[in-house]
């Protein structure tokens, strides 16, 4: 398999991110279920890409970024939103522009998130992601990535999972 190029897949994750459902989507199964939009946005653009994302690749992904999120990005964000809800006696443009400043920081560490999970699947077909020659669709091939990452986070989705893919796969 060819080395995923992480600049690529940020490019992507920026574009489609962009829209508005798909980032209200994102952010829904992120806050409700403890998914990762970084792994959510991989099974998208590896679909346009014509590549198939196994388990095994997606374990490989999570566990490439595991840490990451755990000790940076899950803090980082939880101070950004303390900021931004939880210092009233602090001036408002303040608060405003410390958010502004974690959440660029916050934004880099997501781009270096990217780059874990993209190396994590250069490996080729032992880590999981493959080249796809069957005719399947991306709208096909993420659909099935997105419903195998949701079965790995939750178990069984419920209702608002379902609507939650319905609009991550709507731009495929």
């Amino acid at each position: 398999m060819t080395r995923l190029d992480p600049g690529a897949f940020w490019e992507f994750s920026l574009a489609y991110y962009s829209r508005e459902r798909v980032s209200a989507a994102c952010l829904s199964l992120q806050n409700r279920r403890g998914a990762d939009v970084n792994i959510l946005l991989f099974c998208c653009w590896l679909a346009t890409l014509n590549l198939k994302v196994e388990p095994g690749g997606l374990h490989a992904a999570i566990a490439a970024v595991e840490a990451w999120r755990r000790d940076v990005l899950e803090p980082l964000r939880s101070a950004r939103r303390a900021v931004a809800d939880q210092f009233p006696e602090i001036a408002k443009s303040d608060r405003q522009s410390i958010k502004h400043g974690a959440l660029s920081v916050e934004l880099e560490c997501e781009r270096v998130a990217q780059e874990k999970i993209a190396l994590s699947a250069t490996g080729g077909g032992a880590a999981g992601v493959v080249a796809v020659e069957d005719g399947s669709t991306p709208l096909q091939l993420a659909s099935a990535a997105l419903e195998t990452y949701l079965d790995m986070v939750v178990g069984a989705p419920d209702e608002q999972d379902a609507e939650d893919l319905k609009a991550l796969l709507e731009p495929l």
